[in-house]
């Protein structure tokens, strides 16, 4: 089995007028999209149908229900002719809720050869971006296009650098804007078998995983609020 699940603990660190650090552990699934059907184990894990944990294609790329293998062909074809094959790096639903503030996705080609990344960052209004990263570069330095925190303005850029996912997983994602104020979000895991007694082990440790992610990312920002940060509003439109 190809697909795996990665527990580690996830940092993130503010820097600039207001320092602000939290963090916490988090179970990260990493899946095979050629095996994604197989994976189904009863109600416990599900694809595209209600299941305790679920993951549906319609919580990435095009977001209606278009497999996730097809819409990342058709973006990378802009970037390889090689016939590819993906995992995904994600949160599935638990108990029907997911929130996944960046989803990573690992392209390889027959040889299974890393030869791509496509970071899909999400905000919480429902709106999503691409940046991708080619296999030559050690990391990827993109212009913001999406509002993502009310606490950073859109005059920005992001550093992204993730290693292949083996025994071990690092993510580093570093955010400046112009303002002077910095973020370094990260994520370190050990790799850990993708099977039935696993999964229950998640169920019984962390079953609110996903809630508690959108939870989180609330309370931080009241926590940022109190401390007086300046508000960035979103605008009403916005071309991402």
């Amino acid at each position: 089995m190809k697909s795996a699940i990665y527990k580690g603990n996830i940092v993130h660190h503010r820097l600039g007028r207001v320092e602000h650090r939290f963090a916490h552990k988090l179970p990260w699934f990493l899946l095979d999209l050629e095996e994604i059907e197989t994976l189904q184990q009863g109600r416990l894990f599900t694809v595209n149908r209600p299941g305790i944990l679920s993951f549906y294609d319609s919580d990435h790329g095009a977001r209606d229900g278009t497999p996730l293998s097809l819409w990342v062909t058709s973006l990378m074809a802009k970037y390889s002719s090689d016939t590819l094959h993906y995992k995904v790096l994600c949160l599935p639903r638990f108990f029907g809720y997911v929130f996944n503030p960046i989803s990573i996705i690992f392209c390889y080609n027959q040889d299974n050869e890393l030869t791509g990344i496509v970071y899909e960052v999400h905000n919480t209004f429902g709106e999503s971006c691409t940046y991708i990263q080619m296999k030559d570069d050690q990391e990827l330095e993109a212009k913001k296009t999406l509002h993502v925190s009310p606490f950073f303005s859109m005059n920005g850029h992001y550093k992204f650098s993730v290693t292949e996912p083996r025994k071990h997983l690092d993510v580093k994602i570093h955010y400046f804007d112009q303002e002077g104020s910095s973020l370094f979000a990260g994520f370190r895991g050990v790799k850990t078998s993708f099977n039935i007694n696993n999964l229950l082990k998640i169920l019984i440790v962390a079953p609110f995983t996903t809630i508690g992610v959108t939870l989180d990312i609330h309370w931080q920002a009241l926590r940022l609020w109190f401390k007086g940060l300046r508000l960035y509003h979103k605008q009403k439109t916005q071309d991402i």
